[in-house]
């Protein structure tokens, strides 16, 4: 069994257990704000949701450049595009991956809703309601405003006292919904199904992202422009080293996860810091055959360091500056982590795009026989008259794109 069969397979008992428990899509409705069960739910302004994000940055700073970034220049679904007998195949590569892809949020999202709906299980009832007082002297309730289930409170490692943040509100720790779940309501043999689906998903991640960093180190980068001349066993070293590396750093890098809220807005940080800018760079050296080197370096420095100046001059609501931005100035302050990562996005994309136009503007481009198969209007299209109507790439596109839409109206 591959490892992402194993995650459906731990993952579908879990979200069915859960549903039965709190009555369904509707009982979760019932019991959540319409902020936590609707994409576009109230996004007007940042201050009527609990998300803190208002249209154009989830818009623009998901629906555009992070996602476009990560399906454009994630390597793993490079790689894999890569790995295709032909063309044709290789664009149904990220066609024939988002259909499941988009299908995924119903494992992977929806036990997060279930956990936050639970109010009691097996006879135990969990509380909902009680309080604590705030740095102002007032008493707060905490459950009313924060829902959290069988969410656990963060506790402080060195104190071993709850989190809370500057109104008094207690810092739950999300990243554990799904493993409250699978202890919650898997009996003993299904837990070692939902353990392993666990495990599973984290290896096959890790594996693939490690072996994607040992590629990038030792071919694009040591060996085309530090050692051009070293053995293939000096590579197969090195390779080793990059793995031992990224493992290592890997490891530092969970320590620091573990400042924020919850894992996903650590990797937003680090998508918008490193993917943002390059989507912009892949963008315009694919379509636009004026674009220079000299403009794609530069613009990716731009951008790159546009997304951490945007980092160090704003910070979230209630956060320390540091980790989670400050680190040079407050010049505005977001409603939260997810919304500052959005627009740090927006910002660096924006940056690298301008300054890679502007430089290759005045930069000498490269003469057209030297692009052909890089860039989209100087590459032969496939040839597509063999292939049936279903079996064209574009059929397959527009298919996906009318599941996308159903699913924003059913879950908007």
């Amino acid at each position: 069994m591959s490892p992402q069969e194993q995650i459906v397979a731990g993952f579908a008992p879990l979200v069915w257990l859960g549903l039965r428990n709190v009555g369904g899509w509707e009982g979760i409705k019932r019991t959540l704000p319409a902020t936590m069960t609707h994409s576009w739910h109230g996004l007007a302004h940042a201050s009527t949701n609990t998300l803190g994000v208002e249209w154009v940055g989830l818009a623009m700073g998901l629906g555009f450049v992070l996602s476009f970034g990560y399906w454009c220049t994630d390597f793993l679904v490079i790689q894999r595009a890569m790995a295709a007998d032909s063309e044709v195949s290789a664009r149904r590569v990220p066609l024939i991956a988002a259909i499941p892809k988009m299908f995924f949020p119903f494992l992977v999202i929806l036990p997060g809703l279930i956990a936050v709906s639970v109010t009691s299980h097996l006879g135990v009832k969990y509380p909902t309601a009680y309080s604590t007082t705030a740095p102002n002297g007032h008493v707060l309730p905490l459950d009313e405003q924060h829902p959290h289930g069988i969410i656990p409170q963060k506790i402080n490692a060195m104190t071993g006292r709850p989190i809370v943040d500057s109104n008094g509100y207690p810092v739950y720790n999300y990243d554990l919904a799904i493993p409250m779940m699978l202890l919650d309501f898997f009996p003993t043999g299904l837990l070692g199904l939902g353990l392993t689906a666990l495990l599973a998903s984290f290896m096959s991640g890790m594996a693939g992202n490690v072996t994607a960093f040992n590629t990038v180190w030792t071919y694009d980068i040591y060996q085309a422009y530090i050692n051009k001349k070293g053995t293939d066993e000096h590579y197969l070293w090195m390779g080793r080293m990059a793995t031992v590396g990224g493992v290592v750093l890997s490891i530092a890098a969970a320590y620091a996860v573990t400042n924020f809220n919850n894992i996903m807005d650590a990797l937003q940080l680090v998508f918008s810091i490193v993917n943002a800018p390059l989507f912009a760079t892949f963008l315009l050296g694919m379509f636009w055959k004026r674009t220079t080197g000299h403009g794609a370096f530069t613009g990716l420095i731009s951008g790159t360091a546009a997304a951490l100046v945007h980092h160090g001059l704003t910070i979230p609501v209630d956060a320390v500056p540091g980790i989670h931005g400050g680190w040079i100035a407050i010049v505005h302050r977001y409603p939260s982590d997810m919304a500052q990562n959005f627009w740090t996005a927006i910002f660096a994309f924006s940056v690298n795009f301008i300054v890679t136009i502007a430089v290759s503007v005045a930069t000498r481009p490269r003469e057209e026989g030297e692009l052909v198969g890089l860039v989209y209007s100087l590459t032969p299209k496939p040839a597509e008259e063999h292939l049936s109507w279903y079996q064209k790439p574009a059929t397959l596109a527009i298919v996906v794109l009318a599941i996308l839409v159903v699913l924003n109206l059913v879950f908007a």
